[in-house]
C-alpha cells in the first residue's frame, strides 16, 4: 500500500490518466444493462419445485402467466364498437400467425415511400390506407417513437424504418401461442353423431371476420355468447347488478419465452394505440414490464439526488471547490466503473439491484470524507513536514484505515454470494466489487489530485483570527465524549432495554415476497388487477395438477366429477379466503360436449356418467392437433399426452379487504392441499405449482440467505478485527455497534409490521458492511492514540475529535443518500431507504458512543503486542502497510 501512495505523490498525473482511460473503457457497458424482475431472476435452478414448475410450463403451457385485457366501451354492442375491437385483435393476430412475403412487401413499400424523401405524416400514412394493419403500425410508431411529428424528416424516416424492422422480427418469431377472445371463440355443437367446433364469428373465404352489422346480428352474437357457461368471467363479464355484459375479455398466452419483456411491450404499444377504447390490461408480464419501468425511474432519478446529497454534505464538510469535486469525481467513477461492469459481463438490475447505484454511492463518499477529512486534520503536520512528505505521512495512515475498512466491507457484501436467490446473490457481488472500486479510487485520486492541488486551507473552515471554527459536529463531538466517559453505564443500559425491546419485535417479523405487493395501494399496477379480478376472475393463477394413475384415466367421469367437486369448493362464497376468482379445467369440454349432444340443454351442461359417453365424445369431436402430440390444440393446456394427468388453472382474484400477500399465499396452497388429502379418492394423486408457488418457496430462500449471510458477516468480521488487533475481545467488541443496529432494525421492522422482502432483506448484511467501516475507524485510530501513552479518556477524546468528525459527516452522506429512496415507486424500496437510513443512525451512535463506553467500561487494551504478534509478523503487515513509524 506504501509504495502505491508513494507512485500516487510522485507520479499523480499518470495516476489520473490511467484512471480516466478505465472509466471512458467501462462507460459503453452502462448502455448494454438490462432490467430483470422475473421469478427466474429469483429461484435457483436446482429447487426442485422450480424444475418442475419449468417442467409444467412445458406441458402444459404457461397458463398462469398471461397478458389479459377487458375491453369495454359505452356502447359495447355497437357494430361499430365490435369492429374496432376486432382491429385490436387483427394486429395481435400477425404475431401469431407470420405471413412473410406480405411483411417483406410491407417492408418493401415503405422502402420506395423512404427514397423519395422526407413527408408529411400524413402524406405517409395515406399511402398505405389499403393496408389498415400496417396503416395502424405506422400510426402508432409516429405517435410513440417519432414524438407525433407532422413533418418526417429523413432521419425520422430511418429511424421509422428500424422500428418497423424490430415489428417484423418479432412477428417473425410468431410469439403469441393463443388469443382467448369473443371474436376469436370456438364453441362446440352437436348434430346428429357428430361434434364440431364452429367460430363464434365466422370468416370468409379470404379468412376475414364477418363481423355482425345490423341488431339482429348483434342479438344473434350475444346469444352464442351467453350459451355457454364456461365463456362467462372467461372471455366477457357482467354487471354485477344489472346482468348485462359489460366488457370483452381478451387473453393472449405466449409461446413459452425466456425474456417476454420486448414482446409485452410491444403488445402494449398495441394497446395504447386503440385509445378509442376503454382498456385495462394486467397479468404477469404486464407487471413486469411496468416493474422494469418503475425500476428504470427510479435508478435516473435516485442517482442524481443521491448525488445532489452528496454534493452538500462534502460541502459543509470541507467548505471548498476541491473538497466537493474530488470526492464526487471519485464516486462518479466508482459508479460509472461497477455499472460498466456489470453491463459488459450480463449482470441485469433486479428489484433489489435497483438500490445498488444509490448504495455505491452512499459507501463510496464515506471512503473520500475519510480521506480528506485526514488531510484537513494533519494540515499542520503537511506543512511542517512540506507538502509531498506531509502527504505521504498523512495518507500511510488514513490509506491503511480506509483499506481495512473496505476488506471488512468487501467480505460483509461478499458473504451474500452464498444466497441461493439468483438476484440477492448478484447484488452482493456487485456490491462488494464495487465498495473495492470506491476503496481504490479514493487511495488514488484523493492523492493525486492533492499533490496536484496548492497546500491550503479553505477560508470557511477558519476564524478571522486563522484559527478553526467550532460547529455543530463539535459539539455533538463533545457530547460524545462525555457520555462515554462519564455516563458510560448509563449509555449501556439504555441501549441493553432498546435492544431486549427489539428482540420481542423480532419474533414478530415476516416475510413477504408476492410482486403486487410492492406497490403502492393506489397504483395502476394493482387498481387494473384488482379489475379484472372483479370482471375476468383473475390475471395470474397457478396449477392443480391431478394424476389419475394411468394414462387415459383422465377420460374417467369418477375423475372429472372429483375435478368439478373441487372447482366448486375453490371458489364457493365460503372459502372466500382462497381468493379464487375462476377456475378453467379439461372437464368445461367435456360438459360443453355432453349438453351439445343433448339439444343445447343447459341441465346437461354436466360431466356425463358413463366413461363410454366421454370416450365416444372425444373421438366424434372435430378438433386439429398442429403440433400431433396426440392432444386437441384446445386441450393442450389441461392434459398431458396420456390424457393421465389433467391441470386445473386457478385464478388468483383478491376477494377479501387484505391484499393476495405471501402469508395468504402459503394459507391457499396449505388449505388446498389439506382438502385433497382428506378428499382425493385412491389412487388419484395431485400436485400443485405455478408462479405464485414460486412466490412461496422464494420465502424459504430469503429466510435462510438472511440468516446465512448474517452469521456469516458477523463471524468474519470479528475474526478480522480479532486477527487485527491480536486481541481475542476486540473481534466480540467490534461486532456490539453492528450487532445492536441489527437487532434494532428488526425490532422496528417486527413492531411496525415491515416485511423481509427482496430489498430488506439484504439490510443486515449492508449494516455490517458499512457499520465496520466506522468501527475500523475508531478503533484504528484509538489503538493509534493509545500506542502514544494516552490514558483512556483522553484517547477517546483525542479518536472522536478526529475520526468521530468524518464518522458524522460520513453518516450523514449515508442517511441523507439513503433517504432519497423514498422517491421510489416499488414500498420495498420506500422501506429499505428509510430501514438503512435510519441502520445508519445507529451505527453511527455505536461508534461514537457505544463502542467508546463500552471499551470504558470493560478496559480492554486494543494495542498490538508486537513481542507477541505472530499474525502481524507472519504477514509481515507491519512493513508492508507501513506502520514502522506508528510503533
Amino acid at each position: 500500500m506504501n509504495r502505491y501512495i508513494n507512485f500516487a505523490l510522485r507520479r499523480p498525473v499518470t495516476v489520473l490518466v490511467i484512471l480516466f482511460i478505465i472509466t471512458l473503457a467501462l462507460i459503453p457497458g452502462i448502455g448494454r444493462l438490462e432490467f430483470d424482475n422475473s421469478v427466474e431472476s429469483f429461484m435457483p435452478e436446482h429447487d426442485s419445485e422450480y424444475i418442475y414448475y419449468k417442467q409444467v410450463k412445458k406441458i402444459y403451457g404457461d397458463n398462469g402467466r398471461f397478458f389479459i385485457m377487458a375491453v369495454s366501451d359505452k356502447d359495447l354492442w355497437d357494430p361499430e364498437t365490435i369492429k374496432r375491437i376486432n382491429n385490436i385483435i387483427i394486429d395481435l393476430e400477425e404475431y401469431k400467425d407470420f405471413d412473410r412475403q406480405r411483411e417483406e412487401d410491407r417492408l418493401n413499400r415503405f422502402d420506395a415511400v423512404m427514397a423519395q424523401g422526407g413527408m408529411e405524416s400524413t402524406q405517409l400514412l395515406g399511402m398505405f390506407r389499403d393496408d389498415p394493419p400496417f396503416f395502424r403500425v405506422l400510426d402508432r410508431k409516429i405517435k410513440k417513437h417519432i414524438g407525433g411529428r407532422d413533418y418526417l424528416r429523413e432521419k425520422d424516416l430511418k429511424k421509422l424504418r428500424r422500428e418497423l424492422s424490430r415489428t417484423f422480427a418479432f412477428k417473425e418469431r410468431q410469439v403469441i401461442d393463443t388469443i382467448l377472445s369473443p371474436l376469436t371463440a370456438k364453441d362446440i355443437t352437436g348434430e346428429g353423431d357428430v361434434l364440431e367446433t364452429y367460430d363464434l364469428i365466422e370468416e370468409d373465404d379470404a379468412g376475414n371476420r364477418i363481423l355482425p352489422a345490423t341488431t339482429e346480428e348483434v342479438a344473434a352474437f350475444r346469444e352464442k355468447l351467453l350459451r355457454n357457461p364456461a365463456f362467462e368471467k372467461g372471455i366477457y363479464a357482467r354487471s354485477p347488478e344489472t346482468g348485462k355484459i359489460t366488457d370483452f375479455g381478451i387473453i393472449v398466452k405466449f409461446i413459452n419465452l425466456e425474456d417476454q419483456d420486448p414482446t409485452i411491450r410491444e403488445m402494449m404499444e398495441i394497446v395504447d394505440g386503440h385509445s378509442d377504447l376503454h382498456i385495462v390490461p394486467t397479468g404477469v408480464a404486464v407487471v413486469n414490464m411496468w416493474m422494469n419501468d418503475y425500476m428504470h425511474d427510479d435508478l435516473f432519478r435516485n442517482v442524481p439526488l443521491v448525488l445532489l446529497v452528496v454534493v452538500i454534505i462534502f460541502y459543509f464538510n470541507f467548505r471548498s471547490l476541491r473538497g466537493v469535486l474530488l470526492p464526487l469525481t471519485t464516486l462518479g467513477m466508482a459508479e460509472l466503473w461497477i455499472l460498466g461492469l456489470m453491463g459488459y459481463v450480463g449482470v441485469k438490475i433486479t428489484g433489489v439491484g435497483v438500490a445498488l447505484p444509490p448504495l455505491m454511492i452512499a459507501v463510496g463518499s464515506s471512503y473520500a470524507i475519510h480521506i480528506l477529512n485526514q488531510y484537513y486534520t494533519d494540515f499542520d503536520i503537511i506543512t511542517a513536514a512540506g507538502k509531498q512528505e506531509g502527504l505521504r505521512t498523512t495518507m500511510f495512515h488514513i490509506s491503511l484505515t480506509v483499506l481495512l475498512a473496505g476488506i471488512t466491507t468487501f467480505i460483509a457484501f461478499m458473504t451474500l454470494a452464498t444466497s441461493e436467490v439468483s438476484a440477492i446473490r448478484e447484488w452482493g457481488i456487485c456490491s462488494a466489487v464495487g465498495v473495492m472500486f470506491a476503496v481504490a479510487i479514493s487511495c488514488s485520486l484523493i492523492p493525486a489530485g492533492l499533490m496536484l492541488l496548492p497546500h491550503k486551507m479553505p477560508a470557511l473552515m477558519l476564524t478571522k483570527d486563522n484559527k478553526r471554527k467550532q460547529t455543530v459536529i463539535d459539539s455533538i463531538i463533545r457530547l460524545a465524549v462525555r457520555g462515554s466517559t462519564e455516563h458510560y453505564y448509563a449509555v449501556l443500559i439504555v441501549v441493553g432495554v432498546i435492544v431486549c425491546i427489539s428482540i420481542v419485535g423480532m419474533f414478530r417479523l415476516k416475510v413477504e415476497t408476492a410482486f403486487l405487493t410492492y406497490f403502492k395501494e393506489h397504483d395502476t399496477i394493482r387498481v387494473n388487477t384488482q379489475i379484472i379480478g372483479e370482471k375476468l376472475g383473475g390475471g395470474w393463477g397457478f396449477n392443480i395438477l391431478i394424476n389419475s394413475g394411468s394414462p387415459d384415466g383422465v377420460k374417467d367421469p369418477r375423475l372429472l366429477n372429483v375435478v368439478e367437486e373441487l372447482r366448486q369448493w375453490l371458489v364457493a362464497e365460503e372459502n372466500a379466503d382462497l381468493n379464487i376468482g375462476r377456475t378453467d379445467a379439461f372437464s368445461d369440454f367435456i360438459k360443453t360436449m355432453h349438453m351439445a349432444m343433448n339439444n343445447d340443454d343447459r341441465d346437461r351442461y354436466r360431466i356425463p356418467e358413463n366413461r363410454i359417453d366421454i370416450v365416444d365424445y372425444l373421438e366424434l369431436y372435430g378438433g386439429d392437433d398442429d403440433d400431433s402430440d396426440g392432444r386437441y390444440d384446445e386441450f393442450e393446456p389441461f392434459v398431458d399426452g396420456t390424457y393421465q394427468t389433467t391441470n386445473i388453472l386457478a385464478r388468483l382474484s383478491r376477494k377479501q379487504q387484505e391484499e393476495v400477500n405471501t402469508t395468504i399465499i402459503k394459507h391457499i396452497f396449505a388449505k388446498i392441499g389439506d382438502y385433497l388429502d382428506s378428499n382425493l379418492p385412491a389412487p388419484f394423486t395431485y400436485t400443485l405449482s405455478g408462479f405464485p408457488m414460486m412466490n412461496v418457496k422464494f420465502v424459504y430462500y430469503v429466510i435462510k440467505g438472511q440468516i446465512q449471510s448474517l452469521f456469516l458477516s458477523l463471524l468474519v468480521v470479528g475474526l478480522i478485527v480479532m486477527f487485527l488487533f491480536q486481541r481475542l475481545k476486540a473481534g466480540p467488541l467490534a461486532l456490539i455497534p453492528m450487532s445492536t443496529a441489527v437487532i434494532i432494525n428488526f425490532g422496528i421492522m417486527g413492531w411496525f409490521g415491515i416485511a423481509l422482502d427482496m430489498a430488506t432483506s439484504v439490510i443486515a448484511a449492508i449494516t455490517i458492511g458499512i457499520g465496520v467501516d466506522d468501527t475500523i475507524h475508531f478503533l484504528n485510530t484509538y489503538r493509534r492514540n493509545r500506542a502514544l501513552g494516552h490514558g483512556v479518556d483522553e484517547t477517546i477524546a483525542r479518536t472522536l475529535a478526529v475520526s468521530g468528525k468524518a464518522i458524522i459527516f460520513t453518516s450523514l452522506a449515508l442517511i441523507f443518500g439513503f433517504s432519497v429512496l423514498i422517491t421510489s415507486h416499488f414500498k420495498p424500496i420506500i422501506l429499505f431507504g428509510i430501514l438503512t437510513a435510519s441502520t445508519m443512525i445507529n451505527t453511527t451512535i455505536g461508534a461514537l458512543l457505544v463502542l467508546p463506553s463500552t471499551i470504558k467500561a470493560t478496559g480492554i487494551n486494543l494495542t498490538v503486542r508486537e513481542e507477541k504478534s505472530w499474525f502481524w509478523n507472519m504477514v509481515n503487515l507491519d512493513r508492508f502497510l507501513g506502520l514502522e513509524e506508528y510503533k
